[in-house]
């Protein structure tokens, strides 16, 4: 009998592997089997011969069951005329022994699971047959990439067992498979996430059509990761990748980030209150660059990721965390990758349409939190204490030349008129009795607030035929925000298509295009903060109000006859929100397109291009009766400041018009050599290639349109020409010379970047994996030098299927584990700086020389190179209990080093400081991520997930000749950054109480020093206190989800622990010409004790009192420690009989509430992440249904 080895190879499609079933998970086919028709019995088996002998086929058998538990069963006299067999003293395999003793004719041999093998001598004709079929899933889906093969002994579990393989094959993108078979042997197929299929081959059957069932704990088991050049089973990979679960992945959102919020062990997220939101991977990498991970979309790193992605569009998100997993990705992966796959069409599916839409609304903002103003009553109360007190820094005359000292608030400007001799002190008491009686808080949440509000209408479609896939979405999305006038409208199209050109070339296209426009007429929160609580927008029959706005009113009204200028002068808000028309509108496309030629089995080349093109346009104009146009046409003015005088123009009347607009256009060019192979026990996975990529960002600032009209178009003329020196100067009666801006502006940027890279990972025996990556990028901004402008970055990673040994194989309750170490070196950007000085030219020529002026913006960095971060990771991976409980533990040490930062150097060279490539930092810390799915019964199925992370930061390289008090609280955070410290470190003033009536803090060697000065020039960080680190090393997320029946219920709970935060103070106002508003710490400082808070002066002369450093004390330091209610949501899936009914193939009804509980630790209530005085997020409820044809 001849023995033929044969192998059959299936090629590893890049674009096949991305299929998306009910389950969502993706299948990576990767097994190749090598195979031999003498396979019989297991090959660890052996057998001894203890002498040299010639023995019989019969006595060769009743060798092998001597020594083994194998039966032989077979016809009596089989083998009666057989040749015999010559065996030489030794050991020697089974199969060995069986393959010289069949080396004639031709058997089929049956192997039952007693390790009984009956033995029929078969035909020549009979002996092999070619069979073919289709894998589907259960819902008639073709399943590309199944493992296909005949094996001569039934399965016993659910994993493939190389030694008993005879043919293998995985099916085409359609499902099917055509391989060579024997007769009473088994046609086997499984794939990851799928129940095994096995069925006896006869001699009548010829077609196979397979039906996969999903496998619970395998769903548990396999992952599969996308690196964004490549797509893999994490159970090969050795980094530390998480990827994002379908459900949370399915909740209603505007912005897929907000998909993302404590899903991530390590990945720290910080949310605005419009619901933007940016994350840190493993801590801060960069102390002058982006620390925000780089976001990469169906393989290309796109601009503005999170906002242009429809989030109803998305296929599966990962995220990428240490070398291994994120090197690939070079210069710009130091701070983590978030890869994401939107939808595309499946092989052999029919049309398919998905509806959804919800609507959210969400609560008023509370004017309490956002502006914390004292009553009317204390405000005016403080008002009378603080008038003339503490060497106002102004006051005001009377006289038109202080007509314009500012907003005085009414409280201010009664007690000023009274001590100027206008009004008697009755008047004035009287006056400010009304006004303590009033509050514009219900009119404020009535004509100005609005409850924000969001639609969403989205259409998700797909179809294919037999060579081509489509899948399109459009997305419609109306916006209301918080202040009435600012609303937006957002449109989003998707498309995706993949075709079969030709057996050898595939070509994949996908399209987005984004339109959206805002309305930006509302106000903002600092408007509102500047009000006065007593400041009424209406009067009690509804007319309106004129506000105090940039004039001192008593003396306009009195001085100024306003009749002869062309506008009134005053202000109020409802007349400002219904005279003007801001909008901002963006035109954003891509385009991504590529050809995939298949080379071979296992091999292809590919060819992938992608182009941006983002514009944003701008335009605010000002109406007529607007306050904006009516001011500057009256205060640009010539006037003589006679009341007969006549007044003359210096601005055309009528409305006025700002506009500008940006465009970024960016290209990247990919060529991709893809090497995967699995042959028996060894699996390979090799990438190679290089990338161009180009982007240029261009500005333009139109000046103001002066004189404009909307509906006629006409643009008006500057009656006396724009000002200047000499005789082309305008005096205006308000403020002296002035000059009108009349020349465009424009910038210009340009970025270039070329890649080369490759990665490789080796697979033995489905165990043991090895994975390497290297790459080199160069940039048009880094390095004077060509030969400094490449610079490797690469890694090198190892894994061990632990779960797969043999010492293990008796563990029932492991499911899976596997052992992970990486070590690699990722990189930054940072575009701040070059290796030349870099001056700035001003965009117009200075108006009394005429000449072009310019500034030096960086003295340069002749030294310049990538930042680089490397990362040591240990990891494990796990699952026990049939998939009950499963997660990994991470363990990292990342150092970053040529961190660029502001460094010392001599005073020699003009400047003190200068951003250097100097800097050493580390992050390390642990990652726990710990998930459950358990039926509590046959109704209810508890699912939950646990994430845990702790992050330690220190800057171990920082050189800076002295640390002065300034710099490390007061001059900004990159001034702050201290060796030996955490980058997030606050430092603190010590608060030593009054002394000598004066508030004093510890200084050095403990010289009590006066708030009002700051300049100590001695060492800082040995009398300042260091109060604690602003950014929270410890992370929690908790995500809790019950199926019940038909109903899921889920929340999400995010929290922070082991930080600090400055807390809001009192904000100690006084009389600067403008408004003394306290805010609602008054009573703090009132009734406070002088040891223990900052209260008011004691002398009333004290001049230093606007000056002092109250905002950085050490009192005012409290924990940060919080825990969030992030989400509720609660759904509702019509049942199968009820859907068939209705001939639909699902119906989803869902609630969600955001934001509604935050737990603080702190006794003054302050959430940590948005202080008293900003904006914090309110209470949100969700409504919508979803539904699928």
């Amino acid at each position: 009998m001849e023995i033929n080895l044969r192998n059959v190879f299936f090629s590893h499609r890049k674009k096949l592997i991305k299929v998306v079933m009910k389950s969502f998970i993706f299948l990576l086919c990767t097994t190749v089997f090598g195979f031999t028709s003498n396979n019989i019995l297991s090959q660890n088996v052996k057998i001894t011969v203890d002498a040299n002998k010639t023995l019989s086929v019969d006595e060769v058998f009743e060798l092998i069951m001597n020594q083994t538990d194998y039966t032989f069963i077979y016809q009596v006299d089989m083998f009666k005329n057989y040749p015999k067999v010559s065996l030489k003293k030794g050991i020697v395999k089974a199969n060995d022994l069986l393959a010289s003793s069949f080396n004639k004719g031709k058997f089929s041999f049956t192997l039952q699971n007693d390790n009984v093998i009956i033995i029929n001598q078969v035909s020549e004709t009979l002996q092999e047959k070619k069979i073919s079929g289709t894998v589907k899933d259960k819902n008639g889906i073709p399943l590309p990439g199944i493992t296909v093969y005949v094996s001569n002994k039934l399965p016993t579990n659910e994993s493939a067992n190389t030694d008993f393989i005879i043919y293998g094959t995985s099916t085409d993108f359609d499902g099917s498979f055509s391989l060579k078979a024997e007769v009473d042997y088994y046609v086997v197929a499984y794939g990851l996430g799928y129940k095994h299929y096995s069925e006896l081959i006869t001699l009548e059957k010829n077609v196979y059509n397979i039906v996969l069932e999903e496998s619970v704990t395998e769903l548990q088991a396999v992952e599969i990761v996308s690196t964004g050049y490549q797509t893999l089973s994490k159970e090969r990979a050795t980094g530390a990748f998480k990827s994002v679960s379908k459900e949370q992945i399915e909740h209603p959102a505007s912005n897929i980030a907000q998909r993302l919020v404590g899903t991530t062990a390590g990945m720290a997220a910080t949310i605005d209150a419009d619901g933007n939101t940016s994350f840190t991977i493993r801590g801060i990498g960069s102390l002058s660059a982006s620390t925000e991970p780089l976001v990469v979309v169906d393989g290309f790193p796109v601009q503005d990721a999170f906002n242009n992605i429809n989030p109803n569009n998305i296929e599966s998100i990962t995220v990428l965390k240490d070398a291994a997993a994120a090197s690939i990705w070079g210069a710009r992966s130091a701070n983590g990758v978030i890869v994401i796959t939107t939808k595309s069409g499946k092989r052999g599916e029919a049309f398919k349409a998905d509806i959804s839409t919800f609507t959210r609304i969400g609560s008023k903002l509370d004017l309490d939190y956002v502006r914390p103003h004292a009553s009317s009553f204390e405000t005016v109360e403080f008002e009378k204490l603080a008038y003339g007190k503490w060497a106002p820094i102004s006051s005001n005359d009377g006289t038109l030349e202080r007509v314009a000292s500012g907003t005085w608030s009414q409280a201010m400007a009664y007690m000023n008129e009274h001590a100027l001799g206008r009004i008697t002190l009755e008047e004035r008491d009287a006056q400010l009795a009304i006004l303590q009686t009033l509050d514009n808080k219900k009119q404020i949440e009535n004509l100005i607030l609005a409850n924000p509000l969001t639609s969403q209408i989205n259409l998700n479609i797909s179809g294919s035929t037999q060579r081509m896939t489509n899948a399109a979405s459009i997305l419609y999305e109306s916006n209301k925000g918080d202040f009435q006038g600012n609303e937006s409208t957002k449109y989003l199209v998707n498309y995706r298509t993949n075709a079969n050109v030709s057996k050898w070339l595939d070509f994949d296209m996908s399209l987005m295009l984004q339109y959206q426009e805002n309305k930006l007429n509302g106000f903002l929160l600092e408007d509102i903060q500047q009000w006065s609580p007593y400041d009424m927008i209406l009067n009690t029959d509804g007319t309106q109000v004129s506000f105090p706005n940039g004039y001192y009113q008593p003396t306009l009204d009195l001085l100024v006859p306003q009749e002869i200028f062309p506008y009134d002068f005053y202000y109020n808000p409802v007349r400002e929100l219904n005279s003007r028309d801001f909008t901002s509108e963006t035109l954003n496309g891509r385009i991504q397109a590529g050809l995939t030629a298949k080379i071979m089995p296992g091999l292809s080349v590919s060819s992938r291009l992608q182009y941006e093109n983002f514009n944003t346009f701008n335009r605010y104009l000002y109406g007529e009766d607007s306050f904006v146009v009516r001011s500057s046409i009256n205060n640009s003015a010539t006037w003589d400041r006679t009341p007969t005088g006549a007044v003359v123009l210096n601005l055309p009347k009528g409305s006025q018009l700002d506009q500008n607009r940006s465009k970024l256009r960016g290209y990247v060019w990919r060529n991709l050599l893809d090497f995967n192979k699995t042959m028996n026990k060894h699996a390979v996975n090799f990438i190679a290639g290089t990338e161009l990529r180009s982007s240029v960002t261009e500005t333009f600032i139109n000046p103001t349109t002066y004189g404009y009209n909307d509906e006629t178009l006409a643009v008006g003329q500057f009656p006396n020409g724009p000002g200047g020196t000499g005789n082309k100067a305008i005096t205006s009666w308000l403020t002296g010379n002035v000059t009108f801006p009349y020349a465009n502006s424009f910038t210009y940027f340009t970025d270039r970047f070329f890649s080369a890279f490759g990665n490789l990972a080796y697979t033995y025996n489905h165990k043991y994996t090895i994975s390497g990556s290297y790459r080199t990028d160069a940039s048009n901004l880094i390095a004077a030098d060509p030969a400094s402008r490449y610079s490797p970055f690469w890694s090198v990673g190892g894994s061990w299927q632990l779960g797969r040994e043999s010492f293990l194989s008796n563990a029932d309750w492991l499911d899976r584990l596997i052992a992970r170490v990486t070590y690699g070196f990722n990189g930054n950007e940072d575009r701040s700086t070059s290796p030349y000085p870099l001056i700035s030219l001003s965009p117009i020529p200075d108006p009394n020389t005429n000449s072009t002026t310019a500034t030096i913006s960086s003295f340069g960095n002749p030294t310049l190179r990538w930042e680089k971060s490397g990362t040591l990771n240990l990891g494990l991976d796990f699952s026990v209990f049939r998939g009950k409980l499963f997660g990994s533990i991470d363990v990292y040490n990342k150092k970053g080093k040529d961190l660029l930062a502001d460094i010392s150097i001599p005073l020699v060279n003009g400047v003190s400081t200068q951003k250097l490539n100097n800097v050493e930092m580390y992050n390390k810390g642990i990652e726990i991520d710990l998930g459950t799915s358990i039926p509590l019964s046959k109704a209810v199925k508890w699912r939950g997930n646990v994430t845990f992370a702790y992050n330690e930061n220190k800057i171990t390289n920082l050189f800076r000749s002295q640390h002065t008090a300034a710099n490390l609280i007061e001059n900004g955070v990159e001034l702050s950054y201290s060796e030996g410290y955490n980058a997030n470190t606050l430092w603190s003033y010590k608060y030593a109480g009054f002394v000598d009536g004066v508030p004093r803090y510890e200084g050095p060697d403990g010289e009590l020093i006066s708030l009002a000065s700051t300049s100590v020039d001695i060492e800082a960080r040995r009398w300042l206190e260091e109060s604690g680190v602003s950014v929270a090393p410890y992370n929690l997320g908790l995500i809790q989800a019950f199926d019940i029946n038909n109903f899921t219920m889920s929340f999400i709970f995010t929290s922070k622990f082991g930080h600090v935060f400055r807390r809001s103070s009192f904000n100690y106002p006084f009389q600067n010409g403008f408004k003394t508003l306290p805010n609602a710490r008054l009573n703090e400082v009132i009734n406070g004790s002088s040891s223990e808070i900052v209260t008011l002066p004691v002398d009333d002369n004290d001049a230093s009192y606007k000056v002092w450093n109250y905002g950085s004390l050490d009192y005012l330091i409290e924990s940060a420690n919080h825990v969030r209610l992030q989400e509720v949501s609660l759904s509702y899936n019509l049942g199968s009989n009820v859907l068939k009914t209705l001939n639909i193939q699902s119906f989803k009804l869902f609630a969600q509430a955001n934001d509604l509980l935050v737990i603080t630790n702190n006794k003054y209530k302050e959430d940590p992440e948005y202080l008293l005085g900003t904006r914090n997020p309110t209470a949100r409820f969700t409504f919508g249904f979803q539904l699928g044809l």
